[in-house]
């Protein structure tokens, strides 16, 4: 009798408190930041340094899917994934849980993986987290630019220096053009390049991805990703077939966007009519607001 007097007396004060029908406050973190990663080390420090300088130190997580050593990786927390065949469908549900995991305490939470940078537009908001607070839905589609080496006779990228000022030219690919950044559970295909959740594309939220900035490094990833387990079923839905391509067809895919190289900016593009069309630009400038972003 008494500790039902006792709950009645807890919920009346919570009622006094917080008044009737008043919300409680929000209480989660603001930004939780997330990859999954496989025998990374060229990438994954930069990505970590990035998303640190963004969402805070403690607040970046690491799925490591039983690599064989990971970089160190101040500031991150590191979870380790039991190693098992290749399959884009059981990734996606990983990395679905997890996200979900993620919002019982944070309020928005942003995955890639680690050669992609979303950056908020520098002209209208300081930081990632700043635009997490403001995003004008709960689930931002992005403007994917990928990062390409504009000639053949270029040096090899500097990690540890800022990379876009060395690779300053980029392409809109609607391929790109992800849904990364939410305040809900999202449910993602294979690839992560669509979510069955609604969404809206901001043109203040771009995602540059540097898989195609240096040519040697992506030569040698592609020996290191056609090499592992695929699952049956990925090959036979085709899925994580870029991560498969031969040298030659990689190489000939950089060529075809180097002829392409044009020397406006790619904000001067109808970003907005190039995504809804499920099109692509030729390689532009990226625009020198972004340059110092990493």
């Amino acid at each position: 009798m008494i500790s039902i007097w006792k709950r009645v007396r807890a919920a009346f004060a919570q009622v006094f408190r917080h008044g009737p029908g008043r919300k409680q406050p929000d209480v989660r973190k603001p930004l939780a930041v997330f990859t999954m990663v496989y025998n990374e080390h060229r990438m994954l420090p930069v990505w970590a340094a990035y998303y640190r300088a963004q969402a805070g130190v403690g607040n970046i997580f690491v799925l490591d899917h039983g690599s064989d050593s990971l970089p160190d990786l101040p500031g991150c927390e590191v979870t380790p994934l039991k190693r098992a065949e290749l399959d884009e469908v059981d990734r996606s549900a990983q990395i679905q849980a997890f996200q979900k995991k993620l919002l019982k305490k944070y309020r928005t939470v942003l995955f890639t993986d680690c050669d992609e940078f979303l950056v908020a537009d520098p002209a209208r908001f300081a930081s990632l987290q700043e635009y997490a607070a403001h995003a004008p839905a709960a689930s931002i589609r992005c403007v994917g630019v990928d990062v390409i080496a504009a000639a053949q006779d270029l040096p090899p990228v500097q990690w540890d220096h800022p990379i876009l000022v060395q690779r300053p030219y980029g392409a809109v690919r609607v391929w790109s053009c992800k849904t990364l950044l939410s305040s809900v559970p999202l449910t993602w295909g294979p690839g992560f390049h669509d979510c069955k959740e609604q969404k809206i594309l901001d043109t203040a939220l771009w995602m540059f991805h540097l898989k195609y900035a240096d040519e040697d490094v992506v030569l040698k990833r592609l020996s290191v990703t056609r090499a592992l387990p695929w699952s049956a079923q990925a090959r036979a839905l085709r899925h994580g077939e870029s991560h498969r391509m031969e040298d030659q067809a990689m190489v000939g895919f950089i060529r075809a966007f180097q002829k392409t190289r044009s020397e406006t900016s790619l904000d001067t593009l109808d970003l907005a009519g190039i995504v809804t069309a499920g099109g692509e630009s030729g390689l532009h400038r990226i625009p020198e607001r972004f340059l110092s972003a990493f």
